[in-house]
C-alpha cells in the first residue's frame, strides 16, 4: 500500500495487523507500507508460532519477496522483540528501527516467572479470564472506551497454543539491547506515559546508548499509543522517517 520508502509495520502479542490501519491510512501517501499478521494471529492464525529468530525469519522472507529495500521497522511490543531479532540477524537490511511501546531487553527472572505461572494458568483453565486483564491492561485506565471492537474480537479469537507458544516466545528470547550500540542507522523509543509494561528509565537508558536515537513520550497513553493518542503518535513517527531519510541523504552525497 503507497509508494516511496518502505516502512514495515508489526503487531504485538494476541493483536494483528489492524492496529496500524490509522497510522497506515495516514503514511501510505507518501510510503509504501506493509503490514504483517505474525504467525499464530490474525490472518496467520493457521501458522505455527515459533520462536522470536523464526518469527524474525518469517518477516525477512515476506520482505524479501514484497522487494522491499532497507526499511523503517516498527514493531508494537511483541513485534517490538521481533524486529530486533530482524535487525540482529539483518544488519544491513533496514534504514530504522522503531520500538513502539517495546523494548530490546530480555525478561528478566520476574517477567519469566510470571509468564511461566501464566502459561500453567491458561493450561489448566483456558485463556477467559486472561483475555480480561489482557484487555485491560493494553490502555490507561481512562482509556478503556478506545480500545476498538475488532481487536476485542481479535484478542479474544487468538487460539490457546498461539498464547502458550507465543508466551514461551517471549520469555526464551535473547536480550538485543547489545545491538544498539552498533546500529547506525536511527532507533525510534515510543513510550505512553501511563504504559506500565516498561519502566521509562530502562527506555531511557537503551536510547542513551544507541548512536542515534528519537525517543517520544505520548501523553495520556498506554500500552496501545497509536489507538489511544493517534496525532502525537503520527507525528512522532513523522519525525522518525524524516530523521531516518536525512541519516541516509547525507550518506549518499
Amino acid at each position: 500500500m503507497g509508494n516511496g520508502p518502505h516502512l514495515c509495520f508489526l503487531h504485538g502479542f494476541c493483536e494483528d495487523s489492524t492496529i496500524w490501519e490509522n497510522t497506515i491510512h495516514y503514511f501510505s501517501k507518501k510510503y509504501t507500507c506493509i503490514s504483517i499478521d505474525l504467525p499464530g494471529f490474525g490472518k496467520s492464525i493457521n501458522e505455527k508460532l515459533g520462536t522470536i529468530t523464526e518469527l524474525a525469519n518469517h518477516v525477512f522472507q515476506i520482505l524479501q519477496s514484497e522487494n522491499t529495500e532497507k526499511p523503517i521497522i516498527f514493531g508494537h511490543s511483541l513485534g517490538g522483540y521481533v524486529a530486533c531479532e530482524y535487525v540482529f540477524n539483518n544488519p544491513h537490511n533496514f534504514s530504522g528501527l522503531g520500538l513502539i511501546n517495546s523494548t530490546s531487553l530480555g525478561d528478566d527472572f520476574l517477567k519469566k516467572e510470571n509468564r511461566k505461572k501464566s502459561i500453567d494458568f491458561i493450561e489448566k483453565h483456558g485463556p477467559n479470564d486472561f483475555f480480561r486483564l489482557f484487555i485491560k491492561n493494553l490502555v490507561a485506565e481512562d482509556n478503556q472506551s478506545l480500545i476498538p471492537e475488532n481487536l476485542i474480537h481479535v484478542i479474544k479469537n487468538t487460539p490457546k497454543n498461539s498464547i502458550i507458544r507465543g508466551m514461551r516466545a517471549m520469555l526464551n528470547r535473547a536480550d538485543r539491547k547489545h545491538i544498539l550500540s552498533s546500529i547506525e542507522s536511527p532507533v525510534l523509543f515510543v513510550l505512553g506515559d501511563k504504559d506500565e509494561h516498561y519502566p521509562k528509565h530502562e527506555i531511557l537508558n537503551q536510547a542513551s546508548i544507541c548512536m542515534r536515537s528519537q525517543v517520544n513520550i505520548i501523553k495520556n497513553s498506554g500500552h496501545l499509543s497509536m489507538i489511544e493518542n493517534k496525532a502525537d503518535f503520527q507525528k512522532a513517527i513523522q519525525q522518525f522517517i524524516l530523521f531516518s531519510e536525512s541519516i541516509y541523504a547525507k550518506r549518499d552525497q
